[in-house]
């Protein structure tokens, strides 16, 4: 499960593509810092010769009306709900994403990696669901679930349907402390 996660521009190497494509293309208004279900927030989809960014609404209406804001990858090619939207895949930047574990909010992010991915399908409303898998490894002591977490190296093939949905919790570290602290 996400139920929330974090994203903030920062000056490292990591960020340098992705802040010259939001200069680019004038994207000012996306949220930021500690993101909720129902904001808009910034995605990368599949462009001409590259990815291009776009901003959508984490969260679509699903059945008896309640908001949808995963998507697990067992099964999500038989779901109805999930099945036209497999087409459409989104990446959704952050440095990391927080769980609770004993009533106590956990944040979890990469070692070595200043910014990485959610994987994310949409809709043609621009509503993104974030695909999950089982937990692995550490992770699994915090949440059974998890984001399927991808890399800069994975961008283009995950996009263009290459890459499969798969777990890999290595690399992970967690903190109890807040990053806009």
């Amino acid at each position: 499960m996400c139920g929330r996660y974090y994203f903030s521009i920062e000056e490292a190497l990591a960020f340098a593509k992705l802040k010259q494509k939001i200069t680019q293309m004038s994207i000012s208004h996306y949220a930021q810092h500690e993101i909720f279900p129902s904001q808009n927030a910034l995605v990368l989809v599949e462009g001409q010769n590259d990815y291009t960014l776009d901003v959508m609404k984490w969260g679509m209406k699903g059945y008896q009306n309640k908001l949808l804001i995963n998507a697990r990858n067992e099964g999500i090619e038989t779901k109805k709900t999930f099945l036209p939207m497999l087409q459409h895949r989104c990446l959704i930047p952050c440095n990391g994403f927080y769980e609770w574990k004993n009533k106590k909010k956990v944040f979890i992010y990469e070692k070595e990696e200043p910014l990485f991915y959610l994987a994310g399908i949409y809709n043609e409303k621009k509503e993104f669901v974030i695909v999950t898998g089982e937990a692995q490894k550490e992770m699994k002591f915090v949440h059974h679930r998890t984001p399927i977490i991808l890399h800069e190296k994975d961008i283009e093939r995950y996009l263009k349907g290459d890459c499969e949905f798969a777990v890999d919790n290595d690399g992970l570290a967690f903190s109890l402390d807040d990053p806009d602290l």
